[in-house]
């Protein structure tokens, strides 16, 4: 697999003058996204982190076997069961059906083709590294399907691969897999500089979201990594099935990783995550984007005073919706709390 990567794109403090004109403009302007609730709301269903009960990650947990193959069923069923519990708050909302005007163009960014290598035509593409558990799959209709995945690589380190197996649409039938096509080539492992510091998870980390949009057709990927520059919430997206991914963008830079998930509904791109700056208690956080993922014009913090793990995120026309776990005590059972938004 090649190792080069697109350079990332980050979110730096500006300088004092900077941040006087922008308080300046904003204090004029309606807050780009809102909540409708002042704190998270305790709901009776329950949380997703119980039913099946979490596993911890395993680096040296190899793919092919059966015990990663449970596990991973168990964690789709557990992802599957949050995005449901999501789906009757953002279907009350009556901004839901309110589509987000389209922002302004942005020039199109100029992108390598991507792969057209074989990966085969069985029900996952063929990568004798990927790390277990973190295979996703996302339907593009009409399309065909996209995957993404930890691969590992030398030093301890992974990279985020996707895949495309494309709809041949002459025999109705999926093709073949083609790929890898990179996403992050940037992880850090135990050999780089800072590595005791840092941490080096290797395989042990959470896998990635993905999100096809329902609209546009891009791609959008969300995950945590440990960058050159520190770990993070890192965010990615593919405008063009035949084409490599936009370089990625950083979300918030921090001290450790997290869960991290994505959704979109057109111009409106949600990532909620673990906060990577929480030290005493995980707090969940959502950063949102009104042009498509191209940039993020806003970060709320949703949860607060507790422990708030697992989050998740469900958009639709002006409305998001954040979900998370929350443990009142360590040793406490955790409630599904969610937090609804809205965005201008």
């Amino acid at each position: 697999m090649s190792s080069a990567s697109p350079a990332r794109v980050g979110f730096r403090m500006g300088a004092p003058l900077l941040v006087v004109l922008l308080v300046g403009l904003t204090a004029c302007e309606t807050p780009p996204a809102r909540w409708l609730d002042s704190a998270g709301v305790v709901t009776a269903m329950p949380s997703p982190l119980q039913y099946p009960a979490f596993v911890p990650y395993d680096s040296t947990l190899a793919d092919s076997t059966a015990e990663a193959a449970f596990l991973l069923t168990q964690d789709q069923l557990r992802e599957a069961g949050a995005v449901t519990l999501l789906a009757a708050a953002i279907d009350s909302l009556p901004e839901s059906q309110e589509l987000l005007s389209a922002a302004p163009a942005m020039a199109p960014m100029q992108m390598a083709p991507a792969p057209t290598t074989s990966l085969g035509d069985g029900d996952v593409p063929l990568d004798a590294a990927r790390c277990a558990r973190s295979l996703r799959f996302a339907t593009a209709p009409g399309r065909g399907k996209v995957a993404v995945w930890w691969t590992r690589v030398n030093g301890g380190r992974v990279h985020l691969a996707a895949a495309w197996r494309d709809t041949v649409a002459a025999e109705q039938r999926l093709g073949a897999w083609r790929g890898p096509i990179m996403v992050d080539t940037l992880d850090q492992g135990p050999r780089d500089a800072q590595a005791s510091e840092r941490g080096a998870y290797g395989c042990a980390r959470p896998a990635p979201s993905l999100a096809v949009d329902s609209l546009n057709g891009y791609v959008h990927v969300a995950y945590a990594l440990t960058g050159p520059e520190g770990p993070g919430v890192f965010y990615a997206h593919q405008m063009d099935p035949r084409a490599a991914f936009e370089p990625p963008v950083a979300v918030l830079y921090g001290e450790r990783l997290g869960e991290a998930r994505v959704a979109s509904h057109g111009e409106l791109v949600a990532v909620a995550y673990e906060d990577p700056n929480s030290r005493s208690r995980v707090i969940t956080a959502v950063a949102i984007s009104r042009t498509a993922g191209h940039l993020f014009e806003e970060r709320l913090i949703a949860s607060g005073g507790t422990t708030a793990r697992d989050p998740h995120v469900a958009v639709r026309g002006k409305a998001v919706v954040v979900g998370w776990s929350d443990f009142a005590s360590p040793n406490a059972d955790p409630v599904f709390k969610i937090r609804r938004a809205v965005v201008q």
